[in-house]
């Protein structure tokens, strides 16, 4: 996959994680950016190595609440089993 492509995708999962925030948090669209901008979650999906830039929103929004609510340790166990 070319870089661009990865840009593109990757900012997909982005704002489909700030809304998911949004509506999970009723956060408005930039508070709920910031919050994504501090996770963990967000470093890995930009690191291309982990490629889950290629996951589902769904798996991406679990992930997202497994950090939330059950903190980073448990977010890393998701992504590696």
């Amino acid at each position: 996959m070319d870089e661009s492509r990865i840009e593109t995708t990757t900012g997909m999962c982005v704002v489909a994680l700030t809304k998911y925030l949004m509506k999970k948090q009723n956060l408005d669209y930039e508070k709920a950016y910031k919050k994504l901008l501090g996770m963990e979650l967000y470093k890995l999906l930009l690191d291309i190595e982990t490629r889950l830039f290629l996951e589902t929103n769904e798996y991406l929004c679990e992930a997202c609440d497994r950090e939330l609510e059950e903190g980073v340790d448990v977010l890393y166990k998701f992504i590696n089993s």
